[in-house]
């Protein structure tokens, strides 16, 4: 199984895991042009694309639905949960919806995807665990905080891409109005540095290979700043759990990595 985040930030949000020959997206939070060139430089197009996984309705993760509908009509299979219907239905009005509900385990050609609840603040967010070739993957962006539940889908990954969205005194210090740094910091926003680590610190097992920093704030966090932090837990870790550590990037996409 393999991963490729197209683009990851506060203003767009887009990833491609691929098994054999399924390939499936994950949001599809930045233009379509952008989107194909990504694709084309992990040799694909959106002809090969399975289907979309949602997340969630919010724009940095469905704006490029709308021009993918219409360049494939009802060919662009979307997985959801049901209560994103109108929202998608206006989007993307020619494809085709499935709905999808946490804890319920589906598949998509080689790939078994379970998805799970998250906390933030949308309708009905979720994360994913997507499983090929004897791979497990977690997918956790916009959450901004974890559950039992959550944790226990996350247990056994060999890769975890994972939101690091913001280094706490740069929040505080950011000048944004007291309600916006309220929210993102709240129980329904982000993950911090520290969040991010802690999530991973409860999930980690020795088969743990790879960690994808994803979702950084362009204006309240750095890579420097949250590979700092991250790595200050992975060297806590019990064992021989020494996942590699990888950032993804607002602007340009992280290409292929073998999970």
């Amino acid at each position: 199984m393999r991963l490729s985040v197209l683009a990851s930030s506060s203003s767009g949000n887009a990833s491609v895991v691929s098994s054999g020959d399924t390939h499936v997206l994950v949001d599809a939070g930045i233009s379509t042009r952008r989107i194909c060139s990504c694709l084309e430089q992990c040799g694909l197009s959106l002809n090969d694309i399975s289907g979309v996984l949602i997340t969630h309705e919010h724009v940095d993760h469905v704006c490029g639905l709308g021009t993918m509908a219409k360049k494939l009509g009802g060919k662009l299979r979307l997985y959801c949960s049901r209560y994103l219907r109108e929202d998608l239905c206006a989007r993307a009005p020619a494809a085709s919806l499935s709905y999808i509900e946490p804890g319920s385990t589906f598949s998509i050609g080689e790939l078994n995807i379970t998805p799970f609840s998250i906390n933030h603040d949308a309708c009905d967010p979720m994360g994913f665990v997507i499983e090929g070739g004897n791979v497990r993957l977690g997918y956790v962006t916009d959450t901004g905080s974890t559950t039992d539940k959550m944790l226990f889908a996350l247990r056994g990954l060999h890769a975890l891409l994972v939101e690091s969205n913001y280094d706490e005194t740069m929040l505080e210090e950011s000048g944004r109005p007291p309600h916006l740094i309220e929210r993102i910091s709240g129980s329904f926003g982000h993950l911090s540095n520290v969040q991010a680590g802690e999530l991973v610190q409860a999930v980690a097992q020795e088969n743990l290979r790879h960690i994808f920093l994803a979702h950084m704030s362009s204006e309240c966090n750095t890579p420097d700043k949250a590979t700092a932090s991250m790595r200050g837990f992975i060297d806590r870790l019990p064992g021989n759990c020494r996942p590699r550590l990888h950032l993804t990037h607002r602007d340009s996409m992280l290409p292929w990595i073998e999970l």
